[in-house]
């Protein structure tokens, strides 16, 4: 039974993962703010168009403001030199878009046309960067052209994502992060820019791109709350079925302390009750503050994730090394034995609340579109069953392999001779993996 829900489940998140062929409107997610500069140099002056692609959740916490006052904003934050000239930026046209994103959510598109005198009539050195919003992760991109200028430039003349249209699938697992670049310019023959011929990407990924619609629809019936909570639930599984949460520490102490069903069930609903609260409070924080940045929030509890990781590791190698020392039985039968099984149950809530500590942003995403409908409560809903999906695939995976070591425990003294050194191997395999999450998560 359990093995046919695991394959069920498997096969639900396969289907879930299927990309639609075209990148996401956001490569790295929810939180990102990315931006566009198409520099474009003339004898006299350099025009430069800027693009800032806002995704919802930054867009949610920001009160709109008129395109003209972030355009004086992002002009103020943009830094260029011909030689030793500063150039001061004036703005000569603005405009504000706000597509619909996911979950009914409205994203930013803000479009700054501005320029600024210089003297190209000789060999000189361009200097520009970029430092507006630089405390958001996002997509940073740089094109440069010019007209009766002949330029030496390190960036492409036409942009890659069709200015933030969409964006090639083989940068997304390195996106482009070009905050400044040097130009050697000169008068000659210029490159005019080209016309971008790239289509504008329709995002998502497959069923959880529908999913996010249907939590957006304006007309909610019975059936279609069903549905969305259904696919919540698979969607909460196939996050779970992805590397991290914890499965690998969690299989290892399952196997290494001889944990029993009820021990993977207690992981399970500690898993669901954490992330559910981890939701609930880092959406009501987005919700009343416009300065919180979210992928900060999470990549802080990620270090305290793999911290808490790391700290179970840590007892559990000396617990294994006293153990086969011998030492373990000093203290008597009665008092060795409770104090292993008070760690046991904290460990093992330890290691539930460090799968669940780190809201998902799919989830977070669910959630504030439901409050922007004003369906707080199936919000809530939404992600509770996200959370229970994740506990379902997590638990399934507790109890076959609690029910495979069983089965090795059955096997030959020859093999069992092997099983001895479990606790230490799956003990350092608990601390290293803590170590690696709390290192991934600090170095950002």
């Amino acid at each position: 039974m359990i093995r046919r829900l695991l394959v069920l489940l498997s096969l639900c998140a396969a289907v879930l993962l299927i990309p639609a062929g075209i990148a996401s409107a956001h490569p790295l997610g929810n939180f990102s703010v990315n931006h566009y500069h198409a520099l474009h140099l003339h004898p006299d002056r350099i025009d430069l168009k800027s693009i800032v692609d806002i995704a919802e959740i930054p867009t949610l916490q920001e009160a709109s403001r008129p395109a003209g006052s972030q355009c004086d904003d992002l002009a103020k934050a943009l830094r260029a030199r011909v030689d030793d000239q500063a150039l001061i930026w004036s703005v000569r046209s603005s405009a504000v878009e706000f597509p619909q994103g996911q979950a009914n959510l409205t994203t930013t598109r803000l479009t700054c046309d501005l320029t600024a005198p210089a003297r190209i009539t000789e060999p000189v050195t361009v200097m520009f960067s970029d430092s507006y919003r630089a405390d958001r992760v996002g997509w940073h991109e740089i094109t440069a052209v010019g007209t009766e200028v002949k330029l030496d430039s390190p960036v492409p003349a036409t942009s890659v994502s069709n200015e933030l249209r969409s964006y090639p699938e083989d940068l997304l697992s390195s996106p482009l992060d070009v905050r400044e670049v040097v130009i050697k310019a000169e008068p000659g023959v210029g490159s005019a820019p080209a016309a971008a011929t790239a289509q504008a990407s329709d995002g998502g990924f497959g069923l959880a791109a529908k999913f996010n619609d249907l939590v957006g629809t304006a007309d909610l019936t019975l059936w279609l709350g069903i549905l969305a909570v259904f696919l919540a639930l698979v969607l909460g599984a196939s996050h779970a079925a992805l590397p991290g949460h914890g499965k690998t520490v969690i299989a290892a102490y399952l196997v290494g302390r001889k944990g029993t069903a009820k021990d993977a069930v207690m992981v399970g609903a500690t898993v669901t009750l954490t992330h559910t609260a981890g939701v609930l409070i880092l959406g009501l924080l987005i919700s009343v503050s416009s300065v919180l940045a979210g992928e900060s929030v999470l990549r802080w509890l990620g270090v305290a994730s793999g911290l808490l990781i790391t700290g179970v590791g840590i007892f559990l190698v000396r617990s294994a090394l006293r153990q086969r020392s011998g030492n373990g039985h000093g203290h008597g039968h009665g008092h060795g034995h409770g104090h292993g099984h008070r760690f046991s149950k904290a460990g093992l809530l330890g290691l539930g609340v460090a799968g669940g500590l780190v809201p998902s942003p799919s989830a977070l995403v669910v959630l504030l579109g439901a409050i922007a409908l004003g369906r707080t409560w199936f919000g809530v809903l939404l992600v509770l069953a996200y959370g229970i999906g994740m506990a379902g695939m997590l638990t399934a995976a507790g109890l076959l392999l609690v029910r495979l070591r069983d089965r090795m425990d059955r096997l030959s003294n020859r093999i069992q001779r092997y099983t001895r050194f479990t606790p230490i191997l799956t003990s350092v395999m608990v601390l290293v993996v803590g170590s690696g999450l709390t290192i991934r998560a600090l170095a950002g």
